[in-house]
């Protein structure tokens, strides 16, 4: 798979639009958000279209919370997440398939956090990120030859630890990253045989 580590941000980009892309839009407004009152600010959040229940028609709150985060902390560990694991699977589906993706698996988790989660505001990338090592775990299990043996392993680690603090860690939206882990997985397949030559 192609690696991205060491490329520097001028060429990362030309490679990577999508991924630059998501990630220019989730800085710009966590900064105009943290200039406007806090991005943990519940009223801040709710006026720049955090996810709310009942949704009451505003639809589009299960998209613009894709690219919202609560805090300096979840803004930082989703957006080196996305910088990790993003670029090979842009490279892999290609731009289009892959921000069709990233989105859907958003959404879903988003939609599984409002019909099977305590009632609240709520905020980040989780739900795609997850959705993004939900196709991981499918190339690992799935797709012999796709990754390095000992890196698949790693991966599936990575995906366990990372299940077992959303148990436990009461800050974290464990439905948003079980929803977006399993319809990322989902998907891999399909998107995969549509892509000619894969």
């Amino acid at each position: 798979m192609f690696q991205h580590t060491q490329l520097p941000f001028r060429r990362f980009k030309s490679y990577f639009p999508v991924v630059t892309g998501i990630l220019i839009i989730q800085a710009l407004l966590f900064l105009l958000m943290t200039f406007s009152g806090g991005s943990t600010n519940v009223e801040v959040l709710y006026r720049f279209g955090a996810l709310v229940y009942p949704l009451q028609g505003e639809w589009w709150r299960l998209i613009v919370p894709i690219f919202l985060h609560i805090g300096l902390t979840h803004f930082f560990f989703n957006s080196f997440s996305l910088y990790i694991l993003g670029p090979q699977l842009e490279w892999l589906f290609g731009r289009g398939r892959f921000i069709f993706l990233y989105l859907l698996t958003g959404i879903v988790g988003n939609l599984a956090t409002i019909y099977l989660s305590v009632p609240g505001i709520s905020a980040g990338a989780s739900g795609s990120i997850y959705g993004l090592f939900g196709v991981y775990a499918y190339l690992v299990l799935f797709r012999r030859g796709a990754m390095d043996p000992n890196t698949g392993k790693g991966f599936l680690a990575l995906i366990g630890i990372n299940l077992l603090l959303s148990f436990f860690v009461p800050s974290i939206n464990l439905i948003a990253h079980l929803g977006g882990l399993v319809s990322g997985f989902l998907l891999a397949g399909p998107l995969l045989r549509r892509r000619k030559g894969i």
